[in-house]
């Protein structure tokens, strides 16, 4: 056993144990210390060595309450193509889908999640990055929208709340659903307490307005007027197949299509082959 796969195993517990000694003494400062930290991104901010591929594009900052919206378009005339990366990834992880997508005139533009890329804010969440999605729905006016992971349930998010009328297409990659599943995932890997669970969506229905119930992709879906294709794979660890199965379900104009072995990233010749005859 490596120190790297050490560090995976047991940082979290011993995050989370001190966390809940916190707790003993000061919850709400302890609930306050776990929601920082999940919506805290460890890395997604643009290394050096993506700069190359994302000079590609022309760089356009947006905004979103008041917070830089990291936006790169290729600049072309064909129908414009709005892609969503999911989380501690940015812009540059579409290059291979890009470059299939690039063989025709697509208008690509690329946009970095809040506290991802070169996009502002210092925590994330999918109701931020659904305002920073609206905002490139309003600049570019994009035909289709395809998503990855938290960036495929914002991007569900961003059709249900904003409703924007140039959307046609939606694609839809590894998302999860029920933000509450999320969240026990988390709390499980840290072990937090079951009295601190409770405290932290309290937390987040102050926050945000609504109870952490109401935060499920599946539901947001519903108000999808147009059509889409979810792409799972049933051997995702990260987001599981179950949860593509209650969004399919709730969306009357989807279709579910299920792959095997490539695992949460999708990053494969024939889900690009997959994609680009869905948006021709």
């Amino acid at each position: 056993m490596d120190i790297e796969h050490l560090k995976v195993k047991y940082i979290p517990k011993i995050i989370g144990s001190g966390i809940n000694t916190v707790g003993l003494v000061a919850p709400d400062k302890a609930v306050s210390i776990a929601l920082d930290i999940f919506r805290t991104p460890r890395k997604g901010r643009v290394e050096s060595y993506q700069r190359k591929f994302l000079k590609k594009f022309k760089y356009v900052e947006l905004s979103f309450d008041n917070m830089p919206v990291a936006t790169y378009d290729n600049g072309k005339s064909g129908q414009k193509i709005l892609l969503c990366h999911g989380w501690e990834s940015n812009s540059y992880r579409w290059r291979k889908l890009y470059r299939e997508l690039n063989k025709q005139n697509y208008n690509i533009i690329l946009l970095d999640a809040p506290a991802h890329g070169a996009s502002g804010s210092d925590r994330f969440d999918g109701k931020i990055y659904g305002g920073f999605i609206n905002a490139a729905f309003e600049h570019y006016q994009p035909e289709v929208l395809i998503g990855h992971s938290v960036g495929a349930y914002s991007a569900i998010y961003a059709m249900s709340i904003y409703k924007p009328a140039s959307i046609r297409k939606v694609v839809i990659l590894a998302s999860p659903d029920k933000f509450m599943d999320i969240s026990d995932r988390y709390f499980n890997m840290i072990g937090l307490s079951s009295k601190l669970r409770k405290k932290y969506y309290t937390k987040v229905e102050s926050m945000f307005g609504k109870p952490a119930n109401y935060y499920n992709a599946a539901d947001f879906a519903k108000d999808i007027k147009v059509e889409g294709i979810i792409i799972h794979d049933k051997d995702d660890t990260v987001n599981l197949y179950y949860e593509a199965e209650a969004i399919h379900k709730s969306w009357p104009k989807s279709k579910l299509i299920s792959t095997s072995g490539l695992g949460h990233s999708l990053q494969d010749e024939s889900v690009y082959d997959l994609v680009l005859d869905y948006v021709m």
